[in-house]
C-alpha cells in the first residue's frame, strides 16, 4: 500500500492531531486508553473508516455501533452485515434501535436527530464518536447552507472535531473525496451496502448530490476540494467573530441582571447582531433571523427608559428590566401561568420547619432564620399577592404600600404575581422570591 494513500494518511493525521491536544484545556486522553466509537451504517464511508482506523489503532479500544432506524425492510439485514464485518475485524459491535418520527416535515432530519440522540447516550466522558463524513459530504453541506442564506457559522459546515455529549465527535475523512473512499474499497476488496434512499432526489441533500454538483463539476472539476477550502476559510472567519463576541459579552453581561442596554448601544450594529447571536447560542436557542434581530434591537434599544418591551421567541421571551435584556424560558417559574399559582391557598406556618407550597416550591426554615429571625415561631400566613397589601419593615413604626416596596427593591414587574408573601397580623413582613432566581 502506498504511504500516500489518502484514507490511511487522513486517519494517521487525525490520530496525531487528536492526541496533540494534550496541552489544551479540552485535551482528550493522550495514550491508547482513549476509546473511539465508530458510527457504522454499512455504507462505503463507514466501512472504510472502521477498516482504516482498526489498522492503526488498538482494536480493543474501538466499538462499532449500527443505529437501526427501522425505516426499511432490509435494515435488519444491514445490521447483520455490520455485525459480521465488525467481528471479522475483531471490533466490538452493538445495534441500537431508534424510533423515528415519520410524520415530521423532514424524515431525513428526523432520522438524523434520532440517530445522534442514540449516540449521545453512549458517549461517556472523554470518549469520541467517529463518523465517515468525507469531502463530498462537506461540499453538499456548504451548498445547502448557502441556499438557506447562512452566514459564516453555517458555511463553516462540518468541523473536523467538536464537543459532543460528554466527549467528542470527530470526522477523520473530511479531507478525503468520495472517489478516494471507493478506491480504498476496491484496493482492499471491501464490501458495503447501498441504501436506495440515497438516490431519492426528493431529499434536498440527494438533489444537490446527484443533480447540482455533477452539473457544476462540468465547469469546475475540482469543485468539492474548492468548497472544502471555502468551508475552512469560513470556519476561520467564524472563530474571529466568536472571539470578538465573547469579548463584547464579557463587557456587556452581568450575572443575575442580563445584557446591559447602555453597553449594547455603544456597539456597532454588526457587533450588536453578533453579540445577540452569541447570547442565544449560550442559551441553547436557535439562531434568530435577520428580521427577529432587527425587531429585537429596535424595540429593546429604542424604548423609553421606563418601558418594559417584550419579544416572544420560541419557548420563552426577551424582556427589558432595569436597563438590561433578560431571557425568560417558558418553563421557568417566572413564566408559569397564574392559574397554577392560584391553586396556592393561604397556608399557616410558624417557620420552625420547611414549608412545601405549590409547584414544588419549598420555603426553608433556614432561609427564614437567616433573613427574618424575628419571625421564627410566630403565627405566620403564606399567600400570594392579591393587591392592596401593606408591608412593614423590621422595627418600622408604620407600614408602606407593598407595591412601592417591590418597586424600591426592583423586583421585575412580570415576577410580582409569583412572589410568596409571608404575613403576620395581616401585614406582609417578608417576601420570598428564591424560586424566581436564575432565569436571566
Amino acid at each position: 500500500m502506498s504511504k500516500q494513500e489518502p484514507v490511511s494518511v487522513a486517519i494517521s493525521t487525525f490520530l496525531a492531531q487528536f492526541f496533540s491536544q494534550k496541552n489544551s484545556s479540552k485535551a482528550p486522553n493522550t495514550d491508547h486508553s482513549q476509546s473511539f466509537t465508530i458510527a457504522l451504517s454499512g455504507g462505503a464511508d463507514s466501512v472504510v473508516l472502521l477498516h482504516a482506523i482498526s489498522s492503526q489503532y488498538p482494536k480493543d479500544k474501538l466499538k462499532a455501533i449500527y443505529v437501526n432506524h427501522q425505516l426499511q425492510a432490509v435494515s435488519d439485514q444491514w445490521a447483520d452485515f455490520c455485525q459480521n464485518w465488525s467481528q471479522e475485524l475483531g471490533v466490538d459491535f452493538e445495534v441500537i434501535a431508534v424510533e423515528v418520527d415519520q410524520k415530521a416535515a423532514s424524515l431525513e432530519n428526523s432520522a438524523r436527530k434520532a440517530r445522534y440522540q442514540a449516540f449521545s447516550e453512549v458517549i461517556d466522558s472523554g470518549q469520541c464518536l467517529l463518523t465517515g463524513h468525507h469531502q463530498d459530504d462537506q461540499a453538499e453541506t456548504l451548498l445547502l447552507q448557502l441556499f438557506r442564506g447562512a452566514g459564516p457559522k453555517g458555511l463553516s459546515a462540518m468541523p473536523h472535531i467538536t464537543s459532543f455529549s460528554e466527549g467528542y465527535h470527530a470526522r477523520p475523512l473530511l479531507s478525503v473525496s468520495k472517489a478516494e473512499v471507493l478506491e480504498y474499497c476496491k484496493e482492499h476488496q471491501l464490501s458495503f451496502v447501498d441504501d436506495p434512499s440515497n438516490l431519492d432526489t426528493q431529499h434536498r441533500r440527494n438533489f444537490v448530490r446527484h443533480r447540482v454538483i455533477p452539473l457544476l463539476e462540468q465547469e469546475w472539476p475540482q469543485l468539492t476540494a474548492t468548497l472544502s477550502r471555502v468551508s475552512q476559510l469560513q470556519a476561520d472567519t467564524q472563530a474571529i467573530v466568536e472571539e470578538r463576541a465573547q469579548e463584547d459579552w464579557e463587557s456587556c453581561y452581568t450575572e443575575g441582571k442580563g445584557l446591559s442596554v447602555e453597553v449594547l448601544r455603544k456597539l456597532s450594529e454588526v457587533r450588536q447582531n453578533s453579540l445577540i447571536r452569541y447570547w442565544f447560542e449560550r442559551l441553547g436557542l436557535g439562531m434568530p433571523s435577520v428580521r427577529v434581530l432587527k425587531q429585537l434591537l429596535s424595540q429593546m434599544l429604542e424604548a423609553e427608559t421606563d418601558a418594559q418591551p417584550m419579544i416572544e421567541f420560541k419557548q420563552g421571551s426577551i424582556r427589558r428590566h432595569q436597563d438590561h435584556l433578560v431571557w425568560l424560558p417558558q418553563h421557568s417559574s417566572s413564566n408559569h401561568s397564574s392559574s397554577n399559582h392560584k391553586k396556592l391557598q393561604d397556608t399557616a406556618w410558624n417557620g420552625k420547619k420547611d414549608l412545601q407550597v405549590a409547584d414544588g416550591i419549598t420555603i426553608t426554615a433556614e432561609w427564614l432564620k437567616t433573613h427574618y429571625p424575628e419571625l421564627m415561631g410566630e403565627s405566620l400566613v403564606v399567600s400570594l399577592r392579591r393587591g392592596g397589601e401593606r408591608f412593614r419593615k423590621k422595627n418600622a413604626r408604620q407600614s408602606t404600600s407593598l407595591k412601592n416596596y417591590l418597586q424600591e427593591q426592583k423586583f421585575p414587574a412580570w415576577q410580582r404575581e409569583q412572589l410568596l408573601l409571608i404575613k403576620l397580623n395581616d401585614e406582609v413582613r417578608a417576601v420570598y422570591s428564591e424560586h424566581l432566581k436564575g432565569f436571566i
